[in-house]
C-alpha cells in the first residue's frame, strides 16, 4: 500500500499521454493539426482551382454543391472513402449583399459530405476558410460573391430556387468566384 503527505498530488493514472487533446490543450493546435493530418489520398485534378468546375467538385445536380466522385481519404488515421454525393446543401442563412463568403466542403467517411460557411468579407481577402469539423476531411471551397442582393440558402434545394448557387434566377445576385479542390486544410489561409 503506498502512503502520501496530506499536500502531495492525487496518485491517479489516466491514458491521456498519448492524446491530442491534453498534450495541445488549446483548440486551435489540435484543429490544425488535425486539419492537416486528415488528407485525400487520392482523386483526380487535386489542387486545381477553375471557373469551369471540372474535378471533383461542382455545383450540385439540384442544389449546393457536389462530390463527384468517390476520394480515397485518411481521417484521424483510419483509411477509407467519402463517396460521391450529388448535393451538399449550403448552411441554412442569407449572405448580404456586397460579400464574399468562402464555404469549405468537407465529408467523413461515406456520405457524410457538409458544406461550413466562413465569415462574410468585404472582399476576398478578408473572408476567411472556416475551421473543418471534427471527423472530417476538406475536400475544398467554393468562394460566393455576391453583387446585386443577397443570397438566401436555406437548404430548400429546387423549391424556390434557394440553396442552387448557378444557373438559378434566384442565384443570379451573384457569382462563383472559384471552386477549388483541396488535399487538406491548408497551412495558411488562402
Amino acid at each position: 500500500m503506498a502512503y502520501r503527505k496530506f499536500d502531495d498530488p492525487a496518485m491517479s493514472r489516466h491514458n491521456d499521454e498519448g492524446k491530442v487533446n491534453p498534450n495541445f490543450p488549446k483548440e486551435g493546435w489540435r484543429k490544425a493539426l488535425h486539419g492537416v493530418l486528415n488528407r485525400v489520398i487520392y482523386g483526380g485534378g487535386a489542387g486545381t482551382a477553375s471557373s469551369t468546375f471540372d474535378g471533383w467538385l461542382t455545383t450540385g445536380g439540384t442544389a449546393g454543391v457536389a462530390l463527384g466522385q468517390t476520394l480515397t481519404v485518411i481521417i484521424n488515421g483510419r483509411y477509407g472513402s467519402a463517396a460521391a454525393m450529388a448535393n451538399i446543401m449550403l448552411p441554412k442563412g442569407t449572405q448580404g449583399s456586397g460579400t464574399w463568403v468562402k464555404y469549405l466542403v468537407s465529408s467523413g467517411f461515406g456520405t457524410s459530405g457538409t458544406v461550413t460557411a466562413g465569415n462574410e468579407g468585404a472582399s476576398s481577402t478578408a473572408a476567411r476558410l472556416p475551421n473543418c469539423p471534427d471527423g472530417h476531411v476538406a475536400l475544398g471551397f467554393l468562394e460566393y460573391n455576391t453583387t446585386s442582393g443577397a443570397f438566401n440558402r436555406f437548404g430548400g434545394g429546387t423549391a424556390g430556387g434557394y440553396n442552387v448557387i448557378s444557373g438559378n434566377i434566384a442565384a443570379t445576385c451573384g457569382t462563383v468566384v472559384a471552386l477549388t479542390e483541396l488535399m487538406h486544410m491548408p497551412m495558411d489561409e488562402v
